[in-house]
């Protein structure tokens, strides 16, 4: 005989709240998926939870300066709002630490090094899985 697996009592809380929204999406689909990866941090923050956006690949893009202006979904407010909102909340956002170190020295041939905007953190996988080990992860 099998023993039955106990199930989680649905009044106990979990043990990490947390939730991490991993973007891997730049401006290939004109900011659509960053647009939602931020409106899902605010949401999750708006109930309690303490959120991490976590910005790897091509997503890497949207931890500079400068690079989510002029970008706006129809029905949302402007990318550059929502990330702002999102830190001023008391979102957290790491930015891939491999991505900035290859995002950040600007464009092949020279050109001045990108700054990454105020309130990120660079951070690599292991952070960000010890964040999400137990909790609930988004992917965009």
């Amino acid at each position: 005989m099998v023993p039955a697996i106990p199930t989680a009592d649905v009044d106990t809380p979990s043990v990490n709240e947390r939730v991490v929204v991993t973007l891997t999406s730049g401006k290939e689909d004109n900011g659509k998926n960053a647009t939602m990866a931020f409106s899902c941090g605010l949401a999750s923050l708006s109930l309690g939870k303490p959120t991490t956006i976590f910005l790897t690949s091509d997503g890497a893009v949207w931890g500079y300066q400068g690079t989510a202006q002029g970008i706006a979904v129809q029905g949302f407010p402007p990318l550059s709002e929502l990330i702002d909102q999102y830190l001023e909340a008391g979102g957290e956002v790491i930015l891939c630490s491999v991505c900035h170190t290859t995002c950040s020295v600007g464009p092949p041939g020279g050109g001045p090094p990108v700054k990454k905007l105020p309130g990120i953190v660079i951070g690599g996988f292991t952070t960000v899985v010890d964040r999400a080990i137990g909790g609930t992860t988004i992917s965009f």
